[in-house]
């Protein structure tokens, strides 16, 4: 990550006691705690990122040199700005882009690889690169912390993570007494939402609907948050092992 970027999202180091006070806080939220800890990250970045890019110059420019987020972020960003706030911050990249197409009309033969070049990848956008590092920062703080028999009791009692930071835990993990809990208490809070799922649909076809409770209505969000991770977190930026 370019050192020079990093005061446009980056908070203070979290003290040990507020660290686990923060980790428990996100077992108890619902959903996968480091999906819950990373939705937090992209929403605090977004927020000043919208405000910065409609004010401020210089990262108008730094946002143009970079050709913008990747397609997934970019839509992010435009879910919480402004359209006045993107109509500030937005032609300085465009401006860009059409220097740089207009350099490219006479070169050959690679022309469409040029072309290639200024849409934006997941690997170089600069939100993925920040939620790569702050999801292995927290992976780890978060393995740390389930060596702590009080910590995986409040874990058993959580919805626990979704299956892509499963995968993640399971890389850093040490301790096989851990890696077996994890793996016991994920394969028993799939079968149980699939059980509370069916309870719902069984429910919904016998025009019983008054009798769903609230944990039967919102089960099919947990089941999609067990396989595909949450849904602002999920897609763009690729979960590295080791």
């Amino acid at each position: 990550m370019d050192s020079g970027n990093k005061e446009h999202y980056e908070r203070p180091p979290t003290p040990a006691g507020q660290d686990e006070k923060g980790i428990i806080k996100d077992l108890q939220t619902g959903g996968c705690p480091i999906c819950n800890h990373m939705e937090e990250v992209i929403f605090d970045f977004f927020a000043k990122w919208q405000y910065k890019l409609a004010n401020d110059e210089t990262v108008q420019k730094e946002y143009a040199d970079e050709l913008g987020f990747c397609p997934a972020h970019t839509w992010q960003l435009a879910a919480m700005a402004s359209s006045w706030g993107l109509s500030r911050g937005y032609p300085k990249l465009l401006e860009h882009i059409a220097e740089e197409l207009s350099k490219l009309i006479d070169i050959s033969p690679n022309v469409s690889d040029n072309i290639e070049a200024l849409v934006k990848g997941y690997e170089s956008c600069r939100v993925c690169r920040l939620l790569r590092d702050k999801e292995e920062t927290y992976t780890r703080r978060f393995v740390a912390f389930l060596e702590r028999e009080e910590i995986r009791v409040a874990y058993s009692h959580s919805d626990g993570v979704c299956l892509g930071h499963l995968r993640l835990l399971v890389s850093h993990l040490t301790s096989r007494e851990v890696m077996r809990f994890l793996m016991l208490e994920t394969a028993k809070k799939l079968r149980e939402t699939a059980e509370v799922m069916r309870r719902y649909a069984l429910k919904h076809e016998a025009l019983e609907r008054d009798l769903i409770n609230r944990d039967e209505k919102y089960a099919y969000m947990r089941a999609l948050v067990h396989v595909a991770g949450a849904r602002n977190v999920c897609a763009p930026h690729v979960r590295r092992i080791g």
